[in-house]
């Protein structure tokens, strides 16, 4: 049942039979030996010790058995007596002495002494025997380790052998760097960095240095402690400079440079000279370049990231005269009492068209914080709020955008300068992708935006989102995106547009049909309007399908998506649902009668409630089940795909808003 105890049990009796045999053996020859001298008094010291040794060591060593051996040999040669027994006691006699009490005679005492001297002499070649045997033994497992030692250096041989002969060992030198190509990191630190991959072998470290396009991309994360773990100013300057030599030193001449400078906490003045020092030797190389100070927690005073960045950001203006792309994102919060300084640095770079930012909104008033080439500008991108105030000052500059982004533009409030507006409309010739969302309620009568609005006209426009973002709570008015600001309708059409979201627009349904009517390359429609009546505004629009006759082009003609969200917090029975659902499916159906290239639709109920309870309306078996009802009315084999998604208020502004394009690029790490 415990074979490692029962295996421990018979270890210790035959440790302790060994110990009783040899001590017996010790026994029998103190009672034969008689010590006359001091010699065999000093050899009987030694045996005594001998087999004491023996006795305690669990394993016989081999000069051991030896020693005794020859101390045994030396005071009493092997006996010669036949061990068959030439002295032998009569049983008979034995067997009456075992079985009683009487006093042996003269003769019979001499006769078992004789006997008992024989079994002595027996007993003593046995364990002579049993030495020398042990002996051999361990000369056995001597040789035996050996040969197992001796065995695992030649696995090891061989081993290494294998390993030189390894297919890694023999990839040449083009391919391992392709596959450091994949496999590198450009953040500093990182332990795919080609800076610390190539520490790994001299292989390794003659194709990272070979391969000089992995250090052409180099993303500095800056914080106080790592990788400069000094404290000296001076240090952590050096240190700086010296990697940033390192790495772009490396790099291939002939491609164009990106730099990534992250700054995460609280620095000193020295890292942001140590920065400036390393990049303005290789700053005219500089393609894109990635500026962002992170979020560093609730302490706004501990946010000194602009302070410590200053030698870098006061670069004198032309410094990069080969940018192209710039990331420039401000993650500090409003209220700081940090110093900003006027940075300069990306002023004068011929070649810059692309920016994507995220700043605060008085960055951009009339002595801008941020000094940026915005005539030149081609694509913008702009994160975070602003005013109506700083999205004049920025967009009116920008006359040569083929693409803009401005998320959050927060309506006019008390203590707003007036924006500077140019005194007649301008015309953006290029801009082809505008996404503009508001924020924020109308809390005092002023046209501020509607004016703006009315300055912007876009004749070659083909994607527009228009978006106005309301809180649940609604304490303050809001009345939707001025849309008609932008579009106005008598006249006013958008003959290329092929894309438009409506999210939360001020507009009715006369307005919207004319708006439609004026968009015939209309290939995607997204909306989602709470100043009309879901199931009304589906209704109309099936009959403004119906209405044309087959000799004129029906609305939508070249609709391919569509997408449609419907606020359903006022309806309570389940029969006004359904009456959605079914206008949706009529829509649907009469495109698909009249051959539309309809791809796929979208329908979205929010704040859907039965008998007051929202979570009972949020089940896959209810999405399920509309999805179904709307098959059946276009046609079960119908190729187009169909979702049906029910929501809260508080997710329809992922679905149908503008999208912050900063956010959306650090949860997603893609391109918008």
């Amino acid at each position: 049942m415990f074979p490692g105890r029962r295996h421990d049990h018979w270890n210790l009796y035959d440790s302790h039979h060994r110990r009783s045999r040899l001590l017996g053996l010790q026994y029998s020859w103190q009672s034969r030996m008689v010590a006359t001298d001091a010699l065999a008094e000093e050899s009987q010291l030694a045996v005594d010790k001998q087999l004491g040794s023996i006795v305690d060591c669990p394993i016989l060593a081999d000069d051991v058995i030896r020693s005794v051996v020859e101390t045994l040999d030396s005071q009493h040669p092997r006996s010669s007596v036949n061990k068959t027994g030439s002295l032998n006691v009569d049983t008979s006699v034995s067997k009456a002495l075992m079985r009683s009490n009487h006093r042996p005679t003269p003769i019979q005492m001499s006769h078992i002494r004789s006997r008992l001297e024989e079994k002595n002499l027996e007993l003593l070649d046995m364990d002579y025997d049993i030495l020398r045997l042990q002996l051999k033994i361990n000369e056995s497992v001597a040789t035996m380790n050996a040969l197992i030692k001796s065995r695992l250096q030649k696995q090891k041989e061989a081993d290494s052998c294998q390993i030189w002969l390894s297919h890694a060992r023999l990839l040449p030198l083009d391919i391992i760097i392709r596959i450091l190509k994949f496999a590198t990191s450009n953040v500093l630190g990182d332990r795919l960095s080609p800076l610390e991959l190539s520490h790994v072998c001299s292989s390794w470290r003659e194709a990272a240095i070979t391969c000089s396009s992995l250090w052409n991309d180099l993303e500095l994360v800056l914080s106080s402690f790592w990788p400069w773990r000094s404290s000296d100013p001076a240090t952590q300057s050096n240190a700086v400079n010296s990697v940033i030599a390192l790495w772009f030193g490396r790099a291939n001449s002939f491609l164009p440079l990106t730099l990534s400078i992250i700054v995460r906490c609280e620095l000193k003045l020295a890292m942001g000279e140590g920065v400036a020092r390393g990049v303005l030797p290789f700053s005219s190389r500089v393609n894109s370049l990635y500026f962002e100070i992170s979020k560093t927690g609730f302490n706004n005073s501990s946010s000194r990231g602009f302070e410590a960045m200053a030698p870098f950001l006061k670069l004198p203006a032309g410094t990069f005269p080969s940018l192209e792309d710039l990331t420039f994102i401000d993650w500090t919060p409003q209220k700081t009492d940090e110093v900003v300084p006027r940075i300069t640095v990306f002023d004068f770079s011929p070649r810059l068209r692309r920016i994507i930012l995220r700043a605060q909104p008085w960055w951009f008033k009339q002595e801008p914080s941020l000094v940026l080439p915005w005539a030149q500008l081609t694509h913008l991108e702009v994160g975070g709020v602003l005013t109506t105030s700083s999205f004049a000052d920025v967009i009116f500059q920008c006359r040569q955008l083929q693409k803009a982004i401005f998320c959050y533009v927060e309506m006019p409030i008390d203590g707003d300068e007036p924006p500077s507006l140019p005194e007649k409309p301008v015309t953006f010739p290029y801009l082809v992708d505008l996404k503009l969302g508001l924020s924020g309620p109308d809390l005092i009568d002023r046209n501020d935006i509607n004016t703006i609005l009315s300055l912007i006209h876009l004749p070659a426009v083909e994607k527009l989102a228009l978006s106005h973002g309301t809180p649940l709570l609604q304490l303050f008015p809001y009345h939707g995106f001025p849309i008609l600001a932008l579009v106005p309708l008598p006249g006013g059409t958008f003959p290329p547009l092929r894309r438009l979201m409506l999210s939360f627009a001020d507009i009715d349904l006369e307005e919207l049909l004319r708006l439609l009517n004026g968009c015939p390359l209309l290939e995607k429609l997204s909306l989602c309007l709470k100043s009309i009546a879901p199931e009304l505004l589906l209704k109309a629009l099936t009959r403004a399908e119906r209405s044309q006759s087959e000799a004129t082009a029906p609305l939508l003609s070249h609709l391919k998506s569509f997408a449609f969200a419907a606020q359903m917090e006022n309806l309570e029975q389940s029969e006004d649902v359904n009456s959605v659902v079914s206008a949706f499916g009529d829509l649907v159906a009469s495109w698909v009668s009249r051959r539309h290239p309809l791809s796929d639709v979208f329908l979205c109920l929010c704040d859907l409630r039965v008998d007051g309870d929202l979570h009972r309306t949020i089940k896959p078996e209810r999405e399920a089940q509309f999805k179904e009802a709307i098959l059946h009315q276009i046609g079960d084999d119908s190729q187009i795909e169909v979702f049906v998604e029910l929501t809260e208020y508080t997710d329809l502004s992922d679905l149908f808003d503008v999208v912050d394009p900063v956010e959306w690029r650090k949860d997603n790490a893609s391109d918008y």
